[in-house]
C-alpha cells in the first residue's frame, strides 16, 4: 500500500527541513521519499543565488512508526554557483536531522544508544529491530555515549557506593579468566564505572582519581567479603561505614548452613546425603527464605531434625566402614534437636566435626556407650568430607 506525500505527512516525520513526498510499504517496512522544503539556496562562499545541478538519491534508516522499520529515501539536491570568481562550483544539500555518509538519522543514533545503555537491550536486538547491523549501533553508541561518560557531573550525589567484580572474559587456553570491578551508586541504582581487574590497586587508583569533596560526601560503602577491596577504601575513604552486601552475607549463612546439614549427615548416618534421608530432602528447604515458606514446609523441617535416624558405625577416615568388626543391631538415642536460629548454626559450625557423645565408635558385639556413661574417645581423624 501507498499514498502521496502531504503536509500532514511530514509534520509526523517531524525532521526539519525535510518534507514527505510519498510513502508505502514494501516488505514490511515503511518506505519513504523525502525532500528539502526549500526553493531558494545561495552559496556558502560567495552568496550568490545557486542553482539546481541535480539530484542523488541516499539511503537512511530512522525510527521505526507504528512497529514497522523505516526508510528514507532522500532525494538530495546537488546545486551550482554560477558566479566566475567564486571558488565554489558544486555542493550537495546537507540536514540537520541527517549527518553525511551515515545509514542512521541522528535521532535513531541517539535512541540506539539509549536503549543499549539505559534499558540494557542487547546491540543485536537494536540493530534488528532498525534493521542495521551489529557495528552501526556500536558506532552510534560510542558517538552518543562517549560524552555522557565523560561528563564531570555524572558521578555527583553519591553518598552510598558500591564495589562487586564480575567476570568480563572467560578463560581459554591462552589467557585466564579476565574480571573487572564495577562501582554503582546503590541510592540511585546506576552504574558509575567499570574499572580492568579486581585488585586493591584498581580501586584505589579510581578513588584516588575523585576529588577530596566527592569523597567526603560518600558515608556508607557497600562490598563483598574480601580484604583487597576493603584495604583500598583505607586511605582515600577512612571515615565511611563498611558494610557487606546483602547477597554476600546471604549466601555465607547458607554456606554455614549447609555445612552443618552435610556435617549432621555424616555423624548420624556414616555416609553422604541419600534421596531418603530426612535431612538430604530438606537441603532446598533449609536455604529457602522464611517468607517463601509455607506452613508445611517449616514443620518439615522441624520433623527432620528432631527425627529418630538409626545410628550406624562411624567411618573412619579414607573408609566406608568402620574397621571395628561386624555390623550388630543396636538402639539409636537421639537428643532434641536445639531451636534453629542464626547463632545455633554458627556455634555448630564453629565445632570441631567430630564424633558425637551419644553415638560414639562401635564395637565388636554390642555398641560401648549408653546416655548417662562418659563419653568415648573421638576417632582419630576426621570423617571423610562430604559433598551433598
Amino acid at each position: 500500500m501507498g499514498h502521496q506525500g502531504s503536509a500532514s505527512g511530514s509534520l509526523l516525520l517531524d525532521l526539519d527541513g525535510l518534507g514527505v513526498v510519498s510513502a508505502e510499504v514494501v516488505g514490511g517496512e515503511w518506505q519513504l521519499a523525502v525532500q528539502t522544503t526549500a526553493t531558494v539556496v545561495g552559496c556558502g562562499n560567495c552568496g550568490v543565488r545557486a542553482t539546481p545541478h541535480g539530484r542523488r538519491l541516499v539511503r537512511v534508516r530512522d525510527l521505526p512508526i507504528g512497529g514497522r522499520p523505516v526508510v528514507l529515501w532522500w532525494r538530495k539536491r546537488l546545486w551550482r554557483c554560477r558566479e566566475p570568481a567564486c571558488r565554489v562550483r558544486t555542493w550537495t544539500e546537507r540536514v540537520a536531522g541527517i549527518a553525511p555518509r551515515v545509514v542512521l538519522t541522528q535521532r535513531a543514533r541517539a535512541e540506539a544508544c539509549r536503549r543499549v545503555g539505559k534499558d540494557a537491550h542487547a546491540v543485536g536486538a537494536v540493530a534488528r529491530d532498525l534493521g542495521v547491523g551489529w557495528a552501526t549501533i556500536m558506532r552510534a553508541v560510542a558517538d552518543h555515549g562517549t560524552p555522557l561518560v565523560e561528563d564531570p557531573t555524572r558521578l555527583d550525589g553519591v553518598a552510598a557506593l558500591g564495589l562487586d567484580e564480575t567476570s568480563f572474559l572467560k578463560a581459554t587456553r591462552m589467557a585466564p579468566t579476565r574480571y573487572v570491578t564495577g562501582l554503582v551508586d546503590l541510592e540511585q541504582g546506576r552504574l558509575l564505572d567499570v574499572v580492568a581487574d579486581r585488585t586493591r590497586a584498581a580501586v584505589a587508583g579510581w578513588l584516588g582519581a575523585r576529588p577530596q569533596g566527592w569523597l567526603a560526601r560518600v558515608a556508607t560503602v557497600a562490598l563483598d567479603p574480601w580484604r583487597g577491596y576493603a584495604s583500598a577504601l583505607v586511605a582515600p575513604l577512612g571515615h565511611v561505614r563498611v558494610v557487606v552486601d546483602h547477597f554476600h552475607a546471604v549466601r555465607l549463612a547458607n554456606t554455614v548452613v549447609d555445612q552443618v546439614r552435610r556435617r549432621t549427615q555424616q555423624a548420624t548416618l556414616g555416609h553422604r546425603g541419600r534421596k531418603r534421608d530426612p535431612l538430604y530432602r530438606i537441603r532446598k528447604l533449609l536455604l529457602t527464605a522464611g517468607e517463601q515458606l509455607t506452613g508445611r514446609d517449616g514443620r518439615g523441617c522441624e520433623l527432620a531434625w528432631r527425627l529418630v535416624i538409626p545410628a550406624v558405625r562411624w567411618p573412619r577416615p579414607g573408609r566406608a566402614r568402620s574397621c571395628c568388626g561386624p555390623s550388630t543391631e543396636r538402639s539409636a538415642f537421639r537428643r532434641a534437636a536445639p531451636p534453629w536460629t542464626a547463632s545455633t548454626a554458627g556455634l555448630m559450625a564453629s565445632r570441631s566435626p567430630s564424633c558425637p557423645g551419644w553415638l560414639a565408635p562401635c564395637g565388636p558385639g554390642r555398641p560401648r556407650s549408653w546416655p548417662g556413661m562418659p563419653q568415648a574417645a573421638a576417632p582419630t581423624g576426621p570423617p571423610r568430607p562430604s559433598t551433598c
